[in-house]
């Protein structure tokens, strides 16, 4: 059964002068640079997204209804201002690719219904496989509950 933690990055919050560095598809993990983000935030056709408390109850309580319509298995989701995470597993013969992007279109949808229609995430989600339960124990137990947003777990329901 596959397991994997989905990150979905807002909309312009993850650019390249993060102190962590940035993502280029296909190039990877690359060092901070601000020139880069300069140029980043030229080309951006809207605002930064930001993943308020009304949008992220909005983002759990979807993701919980499409794991449920999708036959998946929504073990935890965390939020932040600037990112959702959700992990999941499921059964069928679903790529993750599949999924990760089943769920991201479900997501921009109710947010675009419900709180305004835009570009919500950045084009690439990140995704993180889980193999180990010890992995899972660390994200559900620690990982998870440490963002600074509303969070659920398929045994607590929603909690702040």
């Amino acid at each position: 059964m596959p397991c994997y933690l989905f990150t979905y990055h807002g909309y312009g919050t993850w650019l390249p002068d993060h102190p962590r560095g940035y993502v280029r598809r296909k190039e990877g993990i690359l060092p901070t640079d601000k020139h880069m983000a300069e140029c980043y935030r030229k080309n951006q056709r809207e605002e930064t997204a930001c993943f308020n408390r009304d949008v992220q109850r909005v983002m759990i309580g979807e993701a919980i209804e499409a794991c449920t319509h999708q036959d998946l298995r929504g073990h935890g989701i965390a939020t932040d201002p600037s990112h959702l995470h959700v992990l999941v597993s499921w059964k069928s013969e679903r790529t993750w690719q599949a999924v990760r992007r089943s769920l991201r279109s479900s997501l921009t949808r109710r947010l675009n219904q419900e709180v305004e229609r835009r570009t919500w995430f950045s084009k690439q989600p990140s995704r993180k496989q889980v193999k180990e339960r010890s992995h899972f124990e660390y994200l559900l137990k620690t990982y998870l509950p440490k963002h600074r947003g509303l969070k659920w777990c398929e045994d607590c329901g929603v909690f702040s």
